[in-house]
């Protein structure tokens, strides 16, 4: 099995990197159990659009977002279908399946049609999306692979031992830009302390430093996608002060914000 995520996770991140479009996998919660602890916390750096657009539109509007993800997979689609989403954003969908069930999809996301009535931020909708349709043909030929790994590791035998903490992380990763200990204890109905040592003992990572790890990859995108302040950038992500945000981005990449940006050539 370890071969496989191996497979998986550098599939996801060479589509990513090399072949000019934006690759994300989300799951349905009920089949998380199948996941090894290892595996969820690797996939979960794929499981979100990393676009600037949506970014600031899961900030304003996070469970509308997750709705339609949720929904996306009850539609129990078998082929590979295009959509637009409720904020404006483009889509091509391949849904995967296990013993004839959706479990989850893969999407390539980042592109725009028409500008919808009411959109939430105009600019950045206008900047950070292609205007273009996702490129079929290439979806057509390289994500089809990915979804037969995907498919083939749901197929694996359930580690169950894992269940409730892929889970939580799954939870903390769809809204790690804004939640508390006690919203997660009252999603999971736990203490707590015992939602504190499970996660600390399964992740090494205590939560504040998890969600504020996945806080500084949105920035990071954002830094290198936008030309959006230092001070609006950390707001957007989620941290209050934009010394604090520095200061923990300088910890995480060895240098500054701003040097950072200009490293990666953001004019």
């Amino acid at each position: 099995m370890e071969v496989l995520i191996n497979d998986i996770v550098s599939y996801l991140e060479y589509i990513n990197s090399n072949c000019g479009i934006s690759v994300s996998v989300h799951f349905k919660n009920e089949f998380l159990f199948v996941f090894p602890k290892d595996a969820m916390n690797r996939l979960m750096h794929y499981n979100s659009h990393r676009n600037p657009y949506c970014l600031a539109v899961k900030k304003c509007n996070h469970k509308k977002c997750i709705s339609e993800q949720k929904s996306i997979i009850k539609e129990h689609k078998e082929k590979s279908f295009l959509r637009v989403c409720y904020a404006g954003v483009c889509e091509y969908i391949f849904p995967i399946i296990k013993n004839d069930e959706s479990v989850g999809y893969v999407a390539v996301s980042g592109y725009r049609k028409e500008i919808p009535e009411k959109v939430m931020f105009p600019s950045l909708w206008e900047t950070s999306l292609k205007s273009e349709e996702p490129p079929l043909k290439l979806c057509n030929m390289i994500i089809p692979p990915l979804v037969t790994m995907l498919e083939k590791l749901f197929s694996s035998s359930p580690r169950e031992e894992h269940s409730e903490y892929n889970m939580i992380l799954q939870f903390l990763n769809e809204y790690h830009t804004n939640i508390t200990l006690s919203d997660i204890c009252s999603q999971f109905k736990r203490s707590p302390s015992y939602i504190s040592h499970m996660f600390k003992k399964e992740s090494s990572m205590n939560i504040r430093e998890y969600c504020n790890s996945r806080k500084l990859e949105d920035a990071e995108k954002l830094l290198i996608s936008t030309d959006m302040s230092i001070t609006e950038i950390a707001l957007d992500t989620g941290f209050g002060d934009s010394s604090y945000f520095i200061a923990l981005f300088r910890k995480k990449y060895g240098i500054s914000p701003l040097k950072y940006r200009k490293e990666k050539g953001q004019k």
